[in-house]
């Protein structure tokens, strides 16, 4: 048996460089293909956090690697696909940790959490601590009302509202007692420049909270060492002595949870309009106990679990960061499967051809089918023997219907057919009228055909009734 010759799955493409339908139809049926994974892996990310729906935002661009796939690898006339395979796998390996490690561990912590809005939010008071000589942070007391109850929320402020990911105190991560915190440039005049004041609390309870206390800004070698989005500190008289140390980390021990900088406001805002009643939106953080502690009006300093109160719905994120991760690392991952689903397509292309082949030969078939030909039938109506019932076959047959209660059915005998001219000879010819089963029963004699016309002899029906052979024609 010959075994078919199996071809390798490569690009198609036309050695004389004319224009080759298979080529385009690999391309779209792998695209396809790639197109149904990537939008079930899309749909499975929308589960994850909101930040997801920029992979549906960004799709435009998706089909613009595309586009320029097909024209690198695709479009040339040579093959390209242990090239196009080689691409593909290092895309695979590389952008797969980066995407999920990044998407995952950066921008996920802040976007998962759900914010509900609360009522009657007024901040009651103030904790500020410099982390690290890094990041101006500061722990904000709230009360507000949710569902008709009152309850005591822990928000922030920080100078790292905004930054960037690559920032020395992480923003988008939640700091717990005991993590390590890099170090930042340390000033010699301030071994420890960490300042806890509070805002006077109008006769509100606060538990473990000082009354009498005000806010304290803090500065490094008498004031205004406000940092920026940097968070590196500098005295006014510029006299400091800086050093710095990129190795250096320190356990966070202020409290047992700092919130990600990114949830916090503006280390900048305007505490005035914040001591007033106004809406803002809560997390119970991070279990029901957050339920209970609020309401308890606990120390949010020595907590775990607490409403985290922020006035935007939403945390911030970079969106030049996620966008350029989406286009460099998602989009390259989802396409690096097409060398596997380049193989299927080549797939599907046999069977569509073997399908396609298989019905243009059939219906060449019909079209090519010669058409009787009416001399050539002639001849074989000639060449056909005539059989001729014998006596003892008609007697039985008649001896039959006699047995029969019922009235016969007709019955039909051979008799011979004859060409026109033929039959108008015989007909006139007195010698061959008892040849013509014609005038089989009208004749003068019931004479059997002479043995010698019996090639020229088609088969006729002739009644059989009350015994007797009837002529059909009369």
């Amino acid at each position: 048996m010959e075994v078919e010759k199996q071809e390798p799955p490569t690009f198609f493409y036309n050695e004389n460089k004319d224009p080759d339908p298979d080529e385009k139809g690999h391309f779209f049926i792998t695209q396809i293909q790639t197109l149904l994974l990537a939008i079930f892996i899309t749909a499975m990310m929308q589960f994850s956090n909101h930040l997801a729906v920029y992979l549906i935002y960004c799709c435009p661009m998706y089909f613009f690697i595309v586009l320029i796939q097909w024209f690198v690898f695709w479009k040339p006339e040579s093959d390209l696909t242990l090239a196009f395979n080689i691409y593909n796998l290092i895309m695979f390996i590389v952008c797969l940790p980066i995407f999920f490690g990044v998407f995952f561990a950066i921008f996920h912590p802040t976007a998962q959490l759900e914010f509900k809005e609360a009522q009657n939010c007024q901040m009651i008071g103030q904790l500020n601590k410099w982390i690290e000589f890094n990041e101006k942070y500061s722990m904000l007391y709230i009360n507000f009302e949710y569902e008709g109850k009152q309850y005591l929320g822990y928000g922030c402020a920080s100078n790292y509202n905004d930054a960037k990911t690559i920032a020395p105190v992480l923003p988008y991560k939640f700091y717990y007692k005991y993590d390590s915190v890099a170090c930042g440039d340390l000033d010699g005049n301030n071994t420890s420049p960490q300042y806890h004041r509070l805002l006077p609390q109008k006769q509100l309870n606060l538990t473990e909270i000082n009354t009498n206390q005000r806010i304290l800004r803090t500065g490094g070698g008498g004031g205004g060492g406000h940092s920026s989005g940097g968070g590196s500190h500098s005295s006014s008289s510029g006299r400091s002595s800086r050093s710095s140390s990129s190795s250096c980390y320190r356990d966070y021990k202020w409290s047992d949870v700092k919130i990600a900088s990114w949830l916090c406001q503006d280390r900048d805002f305007d505490i005035e309009d914040y001591t007033n009643s106004r809406s803002c939106y809560v997390n119970f953080f991070s279990n029901k106990l957050a339920y209970q502690n609020g309401e308890q009006r606990a120390n949010m300093r020595n907590v775990y679990n607490f409403p985290l109160i922020a006035y935007q719905e939403r945390g911030y994120y970079p969106k030049a960061d996620l966008v350029c991760l989406i286009l460099f690392s998602y989009y390259n991952w989802i396409l690096a499967f097409n060398s596997i689903f380049q193989y299927t397509a080549n797939y599907f292309l046999k069977k569509i051809r073997k399908t396609s082949e298989k019905r243009q030969t059939a219906i060449q078939a019909l079209e090519f089918k010669p058409n009787p030909n009416p001399i050539q039938m002639e001849q074989n109506n000639k060449e056909t023997p005539y059989l001729q019932p014998s006596a003892q076959q008609i007697n039985q047959q008649m001896n039959h219907n006699d047995n029969v209660d019922v009235m016969p059915q007709p019955q039909y005998v051979q008799q011979p057919l004859y060409l026109n001219n033929q039959f108008e000879q015989n007909l006139n010819d007195p010698k061959t009228q008892y040849l013509n089963p014609l005038f089989a029963l009208i004749g003068p004699h019931h004479q059997q055909p002479n043995q010698q016309n019996e090639d020229n002899v088609d088969k006729q029906p002739v009644k059989i009734i009350n015994n007797e052979l009837q002529n059909p024609m009369l």
